[in-house]
């Protein structure tokens, strides 16, 4: 079951994410372990991703899904596998293999080291940050944001 969070209530519980495409011939578990290696992260495996195949023929497609906190100055990152058990998560960016997702307020630009760090990494084919703007869709988003930071709040709460 997918959670359900409009876009404007959403809106004033975050800051829009940094987002990134990554083009890499590599498993997800080698990735995240590349990213790991090459900007001191500590991504682990966690909830796939989920997102509905379409309105009029339901389905959902799973998406692998990585993630890390910096709690000192709370970001969230997730490395999400852009295509899934049956579809794109984001359809408009069909040609990157995962996304690279930085969530909360980057005050001292740890996205833009990150990214830079990858793009050093021989193993990463390429690496693109764009505007988070630009996606049409982001219902699915928002609500794996939220479920992901409802499962992380349980576990702190065990």
């Amino acid at each position: 079951m997918l959670l359900k969070l409009s876009q404007k209530n959403f809106n004033s519980v975050i800051v829009p994410p940094k987002i990134a495409g990554i083009k890499a011939n590599l498993p997800m578990f080698t990735l995240a372990w590349q990213i790991n290696k090459s900007f001191g992260m500590n991504l682990v495996g966690s909830l796939d991703w989920e997102k509905e195949v379409n309105a009029a023929i339901p389905g959902i497609s799973f998406h692998q899904h990585y993630f890390d906190q910096f709690e000192d100055v709370e970001l969230n990152w997730h490395l999400v596998r852009n295509k899934g058990s049956e579809s794109w998560f984001f359809q408009s960016k069909p040609m990157f293999d995962c996304l690279f997702i930085c969530n909360g307020e980057d005050i001292y630009n740890y996205f833009e080291r990150a990214v830079n760090a990858m793009k050093l990494n021989s193993k990463i084919e390429f690496v693109h940050p764009f505007d988070f703007s630009l996606i049409k869709s982001k219902d699915a988003f928002f609500n794996n944001i939220l479920k992901t930071k409802l499962f992380i709040d349980d576990l702190s709460h065990v």
